[in-house]
């Protein structure tokens, strides 16, 4: 079977040719391209191909637009699309044109890839079962509406579609899978036909539960967006209790859910706004809690009493840091924590940004005091929760752990930051090996043998190190001479100096200055 790879990031390309087995799948690599209308140039020629793998997002013609030119001429061709994670509208697309299965670029792994294509090639098939156009229609419909691309228009048309009747009840809810474990894949096929069953109409709840309506599409691979109607006689409180109900028993296998509830409208045209209002409700969950179902209340449009200054809550986590390492004081970890209680849901994009700025912060104090080792797990655990939807509460408890792990870096690793720390205080003084070993009573022998341990370098070559990335930053930000910015860094001989600087850098601080190879 021949295919090709159709995607203009070269990148990506070479990442599919190395992980995809092309020999245990029988496939040969007949051809790669940079945008759809070279590939389909090339197909329209007359070559062979069984399988087009593409992105979906390229310049000149898109992977849809190939996909439907392509299957106009030669209906045998099976198409495999690759998308972002923000593009499952595009995907859903995709399969309507007669795409059979997409690879999200963010779990392109080499047994996923594997999986997929050896499903491929078994099954003849596209992956979505036949709609009636009226179906299809309100599934287009409702993907607009969750990419805020409705019109009034189609807000008529798919009013028609759901009956055309003024006076049914209706809410919006936004349901999103969070992952238990990194490892497990995206949701089967059948998760939608699973909501919909736990969405079945409950007698004991819904006075007119004949007249319950449910409509589901897939925004994302991990969020469906759920249009519910009810008869005009149910009360607030039974829909939203049949929501909870319905909910609150759901447990698909290895997803938590998070969900949010609009308000009960009667009007169709309000669906923006009623999305709007899911979509805050499910976003506050951030604050609630993984596993919470959140109504949308008008509080969640207040902004409150909180007020995040990153940047001085992320200079407060660096003084922590050093009173850890340096002064040996109790750290005060209530001072750089956001407790859950204190935020709204306008909070919610300040305070995910602020703990992205203190994983960097941790990260980066990690690298340079040797404790990157210790911290690599908790880095990883930070990238999947940012990932799979993780909560306030498990942030804190994360940050918490990275701050315990800081607190148990004592000893010789502790003695070694205390050198660095007295280091980059006194670098532009006459320091050697000696007399920083005589400032901290220490054996000079001794100290040498720690840094080569636990630095992987010499205490002369980290002083070096220290003192030319000071000179850099002189020669950036000011006017200084070369013979003035030696002795500010610690050097009295400008030879010396520059020799330094040239076997650090490659150039000689006049190259440097000067912007000279």
């Amino acid at each position: 079977m021949n295919a090709i790879i159709v995607d203009d990031e070269p990148y990506v390309r070479q990442m599919l040719k190395n992980m995809i087995h092309w020999d245990d799948l029988s496939l040969h690599l007949a051809g790669e391209f940079f945008n759809g209308q070279d590939a389909y140039d090339w197909i329209k020629q007359g070559n062979h191909v069984d399988l087009v793998i593409t992105d979906l997002r390229m310049p000149v013609m898109d992977g849809l637009q190939l996909i439907k030119n392509t299957l106009a001429i030669r209906e045998h061709i099976t198409f495999l699309v690759i998308s972002a994670f923000n593009e499952f509208h595009l995907v859903k697309e995709a399969f309507l044109l007669g795409a059979k299965d997409y690879l999200l670029k963010s779990e392109m792994t080499e047994d996923h890839i594997h999986h997929t294509l050896s499903n491929l090639r078994l099954n003849d098939h596209p992956k979505l079962p036949a709609v009636s156009s009226k179906e299809l229609m309100k599934e287009t419909l409702l993907s607009r509406l969750a990419a805020e691309n409705l019109t009034t228009n189609d807000i008529s048309t798919l009013k028609e579609l759901m009956g055309n009747n003024d006076k049914r009840r209706m809410t919006l809810l936004l349901l999103r899978l969070n992952k238990l474990d990194a490892h497990v894949s995206t949701p089967e096929a059948s998760m939608k036909k699973a909501i919909s069953e736990c969405l079945s109409p409950n007698e004991q709840i819904l006075a007119f539960s004949r007249q319950a309506q449910v409509e589901i599409i897939q925004t994302s691979p991990f969020e469906y967006l759920i249009l519910t109607l009810y008869a005009p006689q149910e009360s607030e409180s039974s829909i939203l209790q049949h929501v909870r109900r319905a909910f609150g028993a759901f447990r698909p296998s290895g997803f938590r859910i998070n969900l949010g509830v609009s308000r009960v409208s009667f009007d169709f045209f309000s669906l923006p706004q009623l999305l709007h209002e899911a979509r805050m409700s499910v976003d506050y969950c951030f604050v609630a809690g993984n596993g919470s179902i959140i109504p949308y209340t008008v509080q969640f449009e207040e902004t409150g009493p909180l007020a995040i200054d990153s940047r001085q809550q992320v200079s407060i986590l660096k003084e922590q840091l050093s009173a850890i390492l340096f002064d040996k004081r109790k750290p005060e970890i209530q001072s750089v924590i956001i407790p859950p209680q204190n935020v709204s849901a306008s909070h919610i994009r300040a305070i995910k940004e602020l703990y992205m700025k203190y994983h960097f912060v941790l990260m980066d104090f990690a690298m340079q005091n040797g404790l990157y080792g210790e911290l690599r797990e908790l880095s990883n655990k930070y990238e999947e929760h940012l990932k799979f939807y993780g909560d306030l509460d498990s942030l804190n408890k994360w940050l918490s752990s990275v701050i315990a792990v800081v607190k148990a870096h004592n000893g010789e690793n502790s003695m070694i930051n205390q050198v660095k720390h007295y280091v980059e205080e006194n670098y532009m003084h006459d320091i050697s090996l000696q007399s920083v070993a005589n400032k901290f009573n220490i054996n000079s022998s001794y100290l040498s043998r720690l840094f080569s341990e636990k630095r992987d370098t010499t205490f002369t070559d980290y002083l070096a190190h220290t003192r030319i990335t000071k000179a850099i930053e002189f020669i950036k930000s000011s006017n200084l001479k070369i013979y003035e910015i030696c002795e500010k860094v610690g050097y009295t001989s400008p030879e010396h100096f520059s020799r330094t600087f040239k076997k650090l850098t490659g150039k000689s601080p006049k190259q440097f200055m000067d912007g000279r190879e």
